[in-house]
C-alpha cells in the first residue's frame, strides 16, 4: 500500500513540474534569463522631506542632549514608593551609560535636572506633545515652562566610565511620597552633544534605578528599597509644525524627518532590454508587465556628503507603500503622511554608514506590487529606525535611480 501511494505521488510531482515549466507564467526557474535594467533620477517626478511625529514607548534608549538647535530631554518617574515614611535618605538615581558624545565628564553642571511640574504623563502615549493622556503646561508641546529646574545643592552627580549616580536631596523623594502626583524628573543639557541612556526596555541589569534608605515608623529599622521607572523615556522640543522641503531628500533622527518620493516605471525599462527574439505574447505589454518577475530591485541614493555628527554611525532605513493618493502639503499641523497612508508589508530594513558614497535600499516587493497592480503606483516613503537614538542627520543627491533584476514571463508554446 505504501509503495502504491510512493509511486502515485512520484507521477503527480512529474506532472506538476512538466505544467510549471509549460506553463510558468512568472518566468522562475524557466529558460530566461534574468535582465537588468534601470530607473534613471529622470523618472523621479516628487520629491519631499517632512518632519514626522514619533511615539516612544518601547525604546532601550534615552537621549539627552543638543545639536544643531534640536534638543532631547530624558524623562523618569517612580511609583511604588511607601505611601508613608519617618525617615528617609540616602536617595539615589542610578543611570547606565550606552555613550557619551562630546561629553567626556558628566557632572550636574553640564547635565541639568528638573522637577517636572504638575503632569501626569504616560511613557505609551500616542505623540510625545499633548494628547489624550499626556497635556503639557502649555497645551502644544513639553518645553521649558513645564519643569522647574532643581538647584545645584540640590542634586550632585558621580560618573565612573559607564555609569552615572545622581544623589538627591532627601526633600525631593519626601515631596513625591507627600504630593498627590509625582509626575517625576526631566534631564537635559545645555551644552553641545548627547548622551545616550539605557532604559528600562533593555533589561534588567541596565534598567534606571531609584534607591533610599527609609524607615516607615520611629521603631523600624533602617533599610534600602530600590525602585525601577515606571516609565522613562526621550522626547525632543518642537513647534508641532510639521514642515516639509520639497526637492530635498533627507533623513534625521531627532527631529524625526522622513522621505517621500514618487517616480514613474516606464514600460520601456522593461521592454526595450529585452532579447531580439522575445516576442510579448498578443504584443499585450500591460499582460507583459503584470505576469514578469521582480527578481530584486534596489533604490540607490548617493551621498550628498552633509552629514551631521555622530560621523562614524549608522543609520537604518525602511521603504514603505504609500496607500494615499493625494498628499497634505497645506495644513502644516498635520504630518505629510500619517500611519494610515503607508503599509510596510514586512520589507526589511537598510543599514549603511552615513560616511558611504551610495545607500542601498531593498524595494523588490514594492516594485513587484507596482508593476503587477496589485497595488496603484502612489511612490515610496523611506523612514528611519533609529529615530530616537541619536541625532545623526544625512542627506542625499536629487539623483536617485532604481536598479532591477527581472524575468520575464516564458512564452507560451
Amino acid at each position: 500500500m505504501n509503495i502504491v501511494i510512493k509511486i502515485f505521488g512520484i507521477i503527480i510531482f512529474a506532472l506538476l513540474i512538466s505544467c510549471t515549466q509549460k506553463d510558468n507564467i512568472v518566468g522562475a526557474g524557466g529558460q530566461l534569463n534574468p535582465i537588468n535594467t534601470t530607473i534613471s533620477f529622470s523618472d523621479f517626478v516628487k520629491f519631499y522631506s517632512f518632519e514626522d511625529s514619533c511615539a516612544y514607548n518601547n525604546s532601550n534608549n534615552i537621549v539627552i542632549g543638543n545639536y544643531e538647535n534640536e534638543t532631547a530631554y530624558g524623562l523618569l518617574r517612580f511609583t511604588s514608593l511607601p505611601d508613608s515614611f519617618y525617615e528617609v535618605s540616602n536617595v539615589k538615581i542610578s543611570l547606565e551609560l550606552k555613550e557619551r558624545n562630546n561629553f567626556e565628564s558628566i557632572d550636574n553642571t553640564n547635565l541639568k535636572l528638573a522637577r517636572v511640574d504638575n503632569i501626569e504623563w504616560y511613557e505609551n502615549a500616542t505623540w510625545w506633545a499633548a494628547s489624550d493622556s499626556t497635556s503639557w503646561s502649555n497645551g502644544i508641546n513639553f518645553s521649558e515652562d513645564d519643569y522647574t529646574d532643581l538647584l545645584l545643592s540640590e542634586y550632585s552627580i558621580v560618573t565612573t566610565e559607564d555609569s552615572i549616580n545622581i544623589v538627591l536631596e532627601n526633600s525631593i523623594l519626601e515631596d513625591w511620597i507627600n504630593a498627590d502626583l509625582n509626575s517625576g524628573i526631566v534631564m537635559y543639557t545645555e551644552d553641545d552633544g548627547f548622551i545616550n541612556l539605557y532604559s528600562s526596555e533593555y533589561g534588567n541589569d541596565q534598567n534606571p534605578v531609584l534607591s533610599f534608605e527609609y524607615k516607615a515608623t520611629q521603631e523600624d529599622s533602617l533599610f534600602t528599597k530600590n525602585v525601577v521607572t515606571c516609565y522613562d523615556c526621550m522626547i525632543y522640543e518642537t513647534d508641532n509644525n510639521y514642515e516639509y522641503w520639497e526637492d530635498v531628500l533627507k533623513i534625521s533622527n531627532i527631529q524625526p524627518i522622513q522621505i517621500y518620493t514618487k517616480f514613474n516605471i516606464p514600460e520601456s525599462a522593461f521592454i526595450d532590454v529585452l532579447p531580439p527574439d522575445y516576442v510579448i505574447e498578443n504584443a499585450d505589454t500591460s499582460i507583459f508587465l503584470q505576469r514578469l518577475t521582480i527578481n530584486r530591485a534596489e533604490l540607490i541614493l548617493q551621498n550628498n556628503d552633509v552629514n551631521a555628527y555622530p560621523l562614524s554611525s549608522e543609520i537604518s532605513l525602511s521603504p514603505f507603500l504609500v496607500l494615499a493618493d493625494t498628499l497634505n502639503l497645506t495644513d502644516p499641523s498635520v504630518p505629510l503622511l500619517i500611519p494610515e497612508d503607508i503599509d510596510d508589508i514586512y520589507i526589511s530594513s537598510t543599514t549603511s554608514s552615513v560616511d558611504d558614497d551610495n545607500f542601498v535600499i531593498g524595494i523588490t516587493k514594492i516594485i513587484q506590487y507596482y508593476i503587477s497592480g496589485e497595488y496603484e503606483n502612489n511612490g515610496i516613503l523611506l523612514k528611519s529606525l533609529n529615530m530616537n537614538q541619536n541625532f545623526i542627520h544625512t542627506e542625499f543627491n536629487l539623483e536617485p535611480q532604481i536598479n532591477i533584476v527581472f524575468t520575464p514571463p516564458i512564452i507560451s508554446e
